[in-house]
């Protein structure tokens, strides 16, 4: 293969053949799932490029320049090797053996939003990047990992999710109804219940369709009855929103919803809305939004390879939390990606919380 590139490549680039098959050719040795390798750009190329430059651009572009520096970190990581282990102690007071503390320097470079300057030697940066991590499960950090401890076991798991949960959970349903059958069968061949939070509107249209997920033991929740944005809207609207939903699920499911999430999340993080906080408590409803965002409306639609490093990077960053919401849409690139999506969960370590 190619070590460089004549001209760039992805997004507005100029794009040779011979360019574009070594960039494909480099991001699927980083890539659980590889990219289908070709001589044109792809969307999907775009985006595995943008998800690989937002570890240390703030602007990714999709576009990697000969010489640059998405150039210079790809080579990087595709030269990286995969870490198995580390043959002695690492950080601050650690044996320090140069290939133990470049695997280090690389995991932690996998899920730092600003990526560390990687040498054979151990820097103060990365002690403390080894007791950031550490606080969120050690009383005690002491900026040092030793051969097989907790901290190597927590920064070889990708998001963390060792002795966690996840809760997932579906918005804008029941229809698609043909998305909504999908992801039902793939949560029953998992034996995992989940919530959807239901649109009144869509309840009343297809009843049917809502009272099958109440049936197959999931919660069908309030997610407004028209979808609009709650917080703009005066309380007597938000309550007519909000009891009209409550109403339309109850005939449809024979269940009154005890939780809420508005539209967009709009007015439901902390301060909350006033209007929609007033209405939800004369409801007995609880306002909840989420942990994790799949933003699996966004193109590339679906929870497929090209979410998952952003996924990982949302676990990371709350480690201190040990059950974590995961919003999803009923949705059929959604629901085509589910099965693969919760294989993953369970490799990152994640169990199943009942709704």
């Amino acid at each position: 293969m190619a070590n460089s590139i004549t001209d760039s490549v992805g997004q507005g680039g100029v794009n040779h053949p011979d360019d574009v098959r070594t960039v494909y050719a480099l991001l699927n040795k980083l890539l659980s799932t590889p990219l289908a390798v070709s001589d044109q750009v792809s969307d999907e190329l775009i985006q595995a490029i943008k998800n690989f430059q937002q570890t240390f651009l703030s602007q990714p572009d999709g576009r990697i320049d000969a010489g640059g520096r998405t150039w210079r970190e790809l080579v990087t990581a595709g030269e990286t090797p995969e870490a198995t282990d580390i043959s002695a102690s690492v950080g601050e007071g650690g044996q320090n053996f140069p290939q133990d503390v470049r695997l280090v320097y690389a995991l932690f470079n996998k899920i730092l939003s600003r990526p560390l300057i990687v040498s054979d030697q151990v820097s103060n940066e990365l002690i403390q990047a080894i007791k950031d991590v550490q606080k969120t499960f050690l009383s005690q950090p002491d900026g040092r990992i030793d051969v097989g401890g907790s901290t190597w076991r927590r920064l070889t798991t990708p998001a963390g999710g060792t002795g966690k949960s996840v809760l997932l959970s579906f918005d804008d349903g029941p229809a698609p109804t043909s998305a909504l059958h999908s992801i039902l069968d793939t949560l029953d061949r998992h034996g995992i219940k989940a919530e959807f939070y239901a649109l009144g509107q869509e309840v009343d249209s297809f009843p049917t369709a809502a009272q099958e997920i109440a049936n197959r033991g999931h919660k069908v929740q309030n997610h407004s009855y028209t979808h609009p944005n709650l917080a703009k809207l005066s309380k007597g609207a938000v309550q007519k929103e909000l009891e009209k939903t409550q109403e339309s699920i109850k005939k449809a499911t024979g269940t009154t919803p005890t939780k809420i999430r508005p539209p967009f999340g709009a007015g439901g993080w902390r301060p909350y809305d006033p209007e929609l906080a007033a209405v939800a408590a004369s409801l007995s409803l609880h306002i909840q939004n989420w942990d994790i965002d799949t933003e699996d409306w966004k193109s590339p639609k679906g929870i497929g390879p090209g979410k998952r490093a952003m996924i990982q990077r949302q676990f990371q960053r709350q480690q201190h939390q040990n059950l974590f919401n995961v919003l999803m849409h009923v949705l059929p690139d959604t629901a085509d990606d589910l099965e693969e999506f919760i294989s993953y969960l369970k490799q990152w370590g994640f169990t199943f919380a009942q709704p």
